[in-house]
């Protein structure tokens, strides 16, 4: 069977006008929902319709610090139980606990190397720190520092000074606290 072009033409013809046509339906209606082109109704844009489901919820926590959150849905909600928290969409985040000094006290000894005594003391305090940062996840507390002797490296080496520093120190708990 053979089908004629004039047909087939005429068909295509049919076929495309239509698709031109939704295709000019689609963009005024894409248009006039975005407010561009030429069509606008009276009445709340999109943009202000949109603004008024956004929320912004914040909660100040008994440490000092704030829990916020914000939803594009408008969903937010806070409240005071259970140390306080803050809700948007759903999820909820509480307020971290407060510190408090733990009872347990720790003993640690580092000694440092440096052209002065000074110097020396310097680099076993950052020693120190660093200790007690991996032993106390929120931080020590009540740090007491004791001071070693400063002692010259030795007879072979005149280059510097050695001192060393006992530290005692408590955590800061939970681990979690700030």
């Amino acid at each position: 069977m053979r089908v004629h072009s004039w047909y087939y033409c005429n068909w295509m013809d049919l076929r495309m006008s239509w698709l031109w046509r939704c295709g000019v339906v689609v963009v005024a209606v894409g248009l006039a929902a975005c407010n561009a082109g030429g069509v606008s109704e009276e009445g709340t844009s999109l943009e202000s319709a949109e603004s008024s489901l956004v929320c912004d919820v914040s909660q100040t926590c008994a440490s000092g610090i704030s829990v916020t959150c914000g939803s594009a849905s408008g969903v937010c909600n806070s409240g005071a139980d259970g140390g306080g928290w803050v809700e948007c969409d759903g999820v909820r985040t509480y307020c971290p606990p407060a510190c408090t000094c733990g009872a347990t006290r720790y003993t640690a000894n580092r000694y440092g190397e440096g052209a002065t005594c000074g110097a020396a003391a310097v680099q076993a305090r950052g020693f120190l720190t660093e200790m007690v940062a991996a032993k106390c996840p929120a931080g020590g507390c009540n740090v007491v520092d004791s001071l070693g002797t400063c002692v010259p490296l030795g007879p072979s080496r005149l280059d510097g000074f050695r001192m060393s520093i006992i530290r005692t120190y408590s955590c800061k708990e939970p681990a979690n606290c700030q």
